[in-house]
């Protein structure tokens, strides 16, 4: 036999599961915010922060980029088209277009490692706003930014680089691991010959 009990008006009209509801919300209103108030309080940015890709431009107004294309390579989205062309300077090629999706950009930073040049960094420029699909492709016009901006980002990718041309610090590393390895190793053996005897 199944027993039922009868609901009151009051809750037939849901008034105390409202009034429970009503009373976390009050309480919520009056603790102090934990949240960001964007766009009034702006993202803080440092030079580990990824923003939307840029082209260094020297003094003299050219681009850095020689049009290797080891940034469109390495790109995971496919955003980068570059066309190279020749060029009287001494680095012999530039890009005559360089164009960044932003709509397929993940903002990964692997244009940034692979470039040899230094001539692609990821900037502090994080907001992607605009009206239509064209106005996300950025060329060369949109992209190029003086180098004095990326003295902070470039300082932090040259640091990320150094400890990789140290080899005596790499050997270092793989020593320790293979010794706590081997050292791991010896405990779980001893542990098990020890649960093995008694």
């Amino acid at each position: 036999m199944r027993h039922t009990r009868r609901l009151s008006p009051a809750e037939r009209l849901f008034l105390p599961a409202i009034a429970r509801g009503l009373a976390i919300t009050l309480r919520a209103i009056f603790r102090p915010r934990f949240t960001r108030q964007y766009p009034e309080e702006p993202i803080p940015v440092t030079p580990v922060t990824r923003g939307q890709p840029r082209l260094v431009q020297f003094e003299d107004g050219s681009p850095a980029c020689v049009s290797c294309g080891l940034c469109e390579y390495a790109c995971p989205a496919y955003a980068i088209t570059i066309d190279g062309g020749e060029t009287d300077r001494f680095i012999e090629r530039e890009p005559k277009r360089f164009e960044i999706d932003m709509l397929r950009c993940i903002l990964c930073g692997f244009c940034e490692e692979a470039c040899p040049k230094d001539a692609i960094f990821m900037s502090q420029e994080l907001e992607m706003a605009a009206a239509t699909r064209e106005d996300h492709i950025l060329g060369l016009d949109r992209l190029l930014r003086p180098r004095a901006e990326f003295a902070e980002r470039m300082e932090y990718v040259r640091g990320i680089h150094e400890r990789w041309k140290d080899p005596s610090a790499l050997q270092r590393r793989a020593h320790e691991r293979w010794t706590e390895q081997a050292r791991r190793k010896e405990q779980e053996e001893a542990a098990g010959s020890a649960g093995g005897q008694t």
